[in-house]
């Protein structure tokens, strides 16, 4: 049975953007199969995936050599702010009331038991394609956008409006 997730009370606004993901950003992404990868991003990488013009993800990796990541094979990308984290930080994955700013309020079940609430943008791609971005409800986490794989997700419910 998964943990019970921890709730954050929702910041002021949260507004659900695509990351900043200027040269190196940090992202950690996360496979089906468990494993882990640490790579960057380059500015612009994550729209040709998230707009679905693509299947595949370049990133670069501690090397700066690029890599190749399936869609298909993906649980999420997660927009660091470092590789190390806290590991003593205990991260609030749900809102504990409606959050501010704009966009949807989601909660996301995926395969492995983890789940995680956040704000997405309220358009038909959020739906239609296969991968979507939120902005997580802990502003104090190292995760400040995940892409979001539908391929992985055992539900994903619409709580309601972010709204101020």
């Amino acid at each position: 049975m998964a943990a019970m997730a921890k709730q954050v009370k929702a910041p002021a606004k949260t507004q659900a953007t695509a990351p900043e993901s200027g040269p190196g950003q940090k992202v950690v992404i996360r496979y089906t199969d468990g494993r882990v990868q640490r790579a960057f991003l380059s500015k612009g990488d994550e729209a040709s995936l998230i707009d679905s013009r693509t299947d595949t993800l370049v990133v670069k990796d501690s090397n700066g050599k690029p890599v190749k990541v399936e869609a298909s094979e993906i649980k999420a990308v997660f927009f660091v702010k470092s590789f190390e984290g806290n590991p003593d930080y205990s991260e609030f994955k749900v809102f504990s009331s409606r959050p501010g700013g704009k966009g949807i309020w989601v909660r996301v079940h995926f395969k492995d038991g983890e789940v995680i609430e956040g704000v997405a943008p309220n358009n038909f791609d959020t739906f239609s394609k296969s991968v979507f971005y939120m902005t997580p409800p802990d502003p104090g986490s190292n995760n400040h956008a995940v892409i979001v794989s539908k391929l992985y997700l055992t539900e994903m419910l619409v709580l309601g409006l972010a709204a101020d």
